[in-house]
Formats: C-alpha cells, structure tokens, sequence
C-alpha cells in the first residue's frame, strides 16, 4: 500500500476513535454512600439527602435527620423539593397535597376531594408566589392554585394526550406526553413544544434543553437541538433510581448510593 494511503488510513482511524470517545460523557467516582431506603429521591442545594421509607419521607443531613409520615394519606407518588422551605408532597389516590418546612413539619394540606366542583390531580409541583403547578385530568388542564387565598387559576387549553411524566421550576411547567412530546408552560400560560424524547424508563430534564434518561440500566445525556445521546460512562450495572445536580450525578443501587462528579457537553 502507498505510504500517502498508509498516512491518510491512520488519519481516519484516529479521527474515529476520537469522535467515538467524545460521544461517551465520563463519570468520576467520588463517593459510595451505604443507605437504607426503598426509593432515593435526590438532594436539595443544601446537599440534604430525600429519601422514602416504608412510605416514611426522610430528608437527612450531615447532622440531622428528619421524618413526614402521614400514612392516612395512602402511598407518596411524588416529592417536590426544589424549595428546601417549602416542600411539596403529592398524594395522588387520596388527591391531596401536603405543603411542609425545612423540618418536614406540615405547613399546609391540601384535598382538591372539598372544592365545589370535581378536580383530580395527576400532577403537581412548586411554582412562585405562593402558587403551585397542578394538572387536573377532569379537565385536561394546567392551573396556578394560590395557597394562600385558594383560588386557581386556569393557564392552558385542553392536552390532548396524557402526561407520562413532569417536572418545574419556578417560572415553568414541563411535561413529556404519550408520544414522548416534551412541551413547557410559563407561568403567563404561553405553551411551546420542546422536541422528542427517546424512549426512556426514567428521566430528568437538565438545564438548555437537555436531559439525562434512564433505559435498558444504562444512562444517557440527551439534546433535544441536535437530537444526539451521549451514553454516560459509569460501573453501576443495575440502577434502581439517579439524580442530578450541579454537576454531581447519584446512582441508588440497593442499600448504597454512588456519586460521580460528570461534566456534561
């Protein structure tokens, strides 16, 4: 073979293996943490650790540990805690809400069963202002309820398709469909379709439309601009639950959670 195609073959072969290490995110083991829980929810900005225990909520410091157990309320379906002073507990089959402190101390209960006209919600989430994110399914709509003077305020047209999952911040309302759609809401009720989802057993939307998902026990960073996923280098082969935050991604396996250190694209 002449050494000009000798050169240019080895030029190609090492451009390839450079794209595919940059399609692969490494993960830096940084800490294993023995925990006993059914289900790791994540942790705060304040590096508390959220967990559940035979439906028990325990958040969980370096020096203090604490409970919200209300069994009355049937099985927790979703924890919001964004808001480490205000944290949002969703009670799906009895259709309330629980609003406690940073101590899990109950600061308000909400049962959407004693409006004067039917709701049920199916999702749930902090906004500002005294105000929560719900979806009622009776009506397929997104609201705004006050808190504090119990009004809601109704900020979407009808779904047309069922939420498989969501998530919000502040100002914003997210959602991903049935047909894997992810959409977002501000507060101001202005609605925009974000792009496509791959198929996924888990997820967690990231900042500038991006996300990490879960499928087949492996992790994914996604963008929704390019349509790409990067697969996420870690040891775990079997994972039960991830969370992440400010560059920290924790792994629950039985009884222990891992953290990497991850720099994402």
């Amino acid at each position: 073979m002449p050494l000009k195609k000798i050169l240019l073959v080895t030029i190609f072969n090492l451009f390839s293996l450079s794209v595919i290490s940059q399609e692969e995110i490494l993960a830096t083991k940084i800490e294993a943490l023995n925990t006993n829980c059914d289900k790791y929810l994540g942790f705060d900005n304040q590096k508390n650790i959220y967990s559940i225990k035979n439906n028990v909520l325990n958040k969980k410091s370096e020096t203090k540990s604490y409970q919200y157990n209300n069994l009355s309320l049937g099985i927790i379906t979703k924890v919001d805690f964004q808001n480490p002073l205000e944290i949002v507990v969703f009670y799906k089959n009895f259709n309330t809400v629980v609003l406690l402190d940073n101590q899990l101390n109950e600061i308000r209960k909400i049962d959407y069963n004693l409006f004067s006209y039917p709701i049920n919600i199916e999702a749930t989430a902090l906004s500002s202002q005294n105000q929560i994110w719900i979806y009622d399914s009776i009506s397929s709509k997104i609201g705004l309820h006050n808190v504090n003077t119990g009004s809601i305020k109704w900020i979407s047209t009808m779904l047309k398709n069922t939420i498989v999952y969501y998530e919000s911040d502040y100002t914003h309302f997210y959602w991903i469909d049935n047909q894997y759609i992810i959409y977002r809401i501000s507060i101001y009720g202005t609605i925009e379709k974000l792009g496509i989802i791959p198929n996924f057993d888990s997820i967690q939307l990231t900042k500038n439309n991006t996300c990490i998902y879960k499928t087949n026990n492996q992790l994914y960073y996604y963008n929704l601009k390019s349509n790409i996923s990067n697969k996420i280098a870690i040891d775990e082969k079997i994972i039960s639950n991830f969370f992440f935050r400010d560059g920290i991604l924790s792994i629950f396996t039985q009884n222990e959670i891992t953290n990497y250190k991850i720099i994402l694209p």
